[in-house]
């Protein structure tokens, strides 16, 4: 799966996401803990990783991030070895050390 470059925000609001994953992360400094929303684009035929999750509204399956960008969750959460690449690239360029799915906070009620 291609890696491209930061969508503005005005340029692209609102997304769906598919075969999506929560992902909580740390960096090689240590810092607080920040979660992030993995996931397939389907209008864009990419992966994705947002950047840190702000708030989560259950009744819309709709996260807002650090961005303002809303990302709506399709569907039940999922796998998809070339979102992993991407996952995987940028855990490397931001140096995450440790990691811990989360995706049953996001789901678990559903």
């Amino acid at each position: 799966m291609p890696i491209y470059r930061f969508i503005p925000v005005q340029d692209e609001p609102e997304v769906s996401i598919r075969d999506w994953s929560i992902r909580e992360v740390t960096g090689d400094d240590r810092s607080d803990k920040t979660q992030h929303i993995v996931g397939y684009i389907a209008s864009r035929n990419s992966g994705r990783v947002t950047s840190a999750i702000q708030s989560f509204d259950r009744s819309k399956m709709c996260i807002t991030t650090n961005s303002g960008r809303l990302y709506y969750l399709v569907g039940p959460p999922g796998f998809n070895p070339g979102i992993e690449h991407v996952w995987l690239n940028w855990k490397i360029r931001y140096q995450i050390r440790e990691e811990v799915d989360v995706t049953y906070q996001y789901w678990r009620l559903h």
